[in-house]
């Protein structure tokens, strides 16, 4: 080797060990002082969730999923903490192969159990009113569209080998959406792209220098709340679509769908002129959607929105949260099922 090349190569080498040195002091600097380096974009796909590594990673297909085979305790969570099996999924360890009958729960943070403790999620409550007959396994996943709880289900959930599929979706599907582009022409860098971010984003420094770009760049939130403008992740036309694809998909498997409608605030019994109160007025449409699609396929319906918009005590705090029902409501989603799943079987 020459002279002039073993120069080239030194000085390459002595380049990288000062970046990598740089990027060590600046991720210790960061954590040390504590700056908050969360992005805290309220919109997907674009959305915060992917800012937290410690419960989400990146997947190309299904934009986001749960990190697994960890107890997560995160901001994100606002400091709860949820056990996620090796499969990914909210709970325990899922049985193989399965030695009793299986509920899948198909859903969002809802059907997750957010704010609640796995005890107190209607997937768990549900196997207490079956006693113990099903194992109920909960595939709700913080932030998921209908779109990617069909792609979620094709992909994996179906290898499950689940006898009864609950599906209840809505509130992220008339959420705003990121770019203004719908889930559905979304489209995710290659694996090996997002395989490099995944790894990049539990660096510190570098989701400080990410959410400095992307503050930037960010359209201001409030005018993406103009209900007649703006482009929802998901349109009700798709919506509808999309579910009934699933309960197709299910159907044609010799799995029993059952919808579930998704339960808001009674403005009735909260306040017509509360700020949420838009938000739960077009999410009526999204629940009128799945009415409409159990009818249309003859598709069992569980119309848990009524049945919650009956009582004044499923929700904890709407100042704070006005998506989120607390265990007072999983336990009367878990009854309405358990009825329903009997009613089938009666059949």
């Amino acid at each position: 080797m020459s002279a002039r090349v073993q120069s080239k190569a030194f000085r390459l080498i002595a380049a990288l060990i000062t970046l990598v040195v740089f990027i060590a002091v600046v991720e210790v600097a960061v954590r040390i002082i504590g700056i908050d380096s969360y992005f805290q974009n309220r919109f997907f796909v674009l959305n915060r969730a992917l800012d937290y590594p410690e419960v989400f990673k990146k997947d190309q297909q299904l934009f986001w999923r749960l990190r697994p085979d960890r107890t997560v305790t995160s901001n994100f969570f606002e400091g709860k903490s949820y056990r996620i099996n090796s499969v990914g999924l909210r709970g325990d360890e899922i049985a193989r192969p399965k030695t009793k009958k299986r509920i899948l729960l198909l859903g969002n943070s809802c059907t997750f159990g957010w704010g609640v403790t796995d005890e107190q999620t209607y997937g768990r409550q549900l196997e207490m009113f079956l006693q113990d007959e099903y194992e109920v396994v909960n595939a709700g996943v913080p932030g998921y569209s209908s779109l990617q709880g069909i792609r979620f289900l094709k992909q994996e959930l179906l290898d499950l080998q689940p006898d009864i599929i609950t599906i209840m979706f809505a509130w992220n599907d008339h959420w705003a959406a990121s770019n203004q582009i719908p889930d559905k022409d979304q489209q995710f860098p290659p694996v090996i792209v997002l395989t490099i971010q995944n790894q990049l984003s539990r660096l510190h420094s570098y989701r400080l220098l990410k959410k400095a770009l992307l503050t930037q760049m960010e359209q201001n939130p409030d005018s993406l709340w103009d209900r007649d403008s703006v482009v929802y992740r998901v349109s009700a036309q798709d919506f509808a679509d999309n579910l009934a694809e699933i309960c197709r998909t299910c159907t044609d498997r010799g799995i029993t769908p059952i919808l579930v409608t998704s339960p808001a605030p009674s403005l009735d019994r909260y306040g017509q002129k509360r700020p949420f109160a838009p938000a739960v007025r077009f999410h009526h449409v999204y629940n009128l959607q799945t009415r409409e699609v159990a009818e249309m396929l003859d598709i069992a319906l569980v119309d848990a929105a009524v049945e919650l918009d009956q009582h004044g005590d499923v929700y904890d705090d709407l100042r704070h949260d006005f998506i989120h029902f607390n265990a007072r409501g999983h336990r009367i989603i878990a009854e309405l099922l358990a009825r329903k799943i009997r009613e089938l079987e009666s059949l």
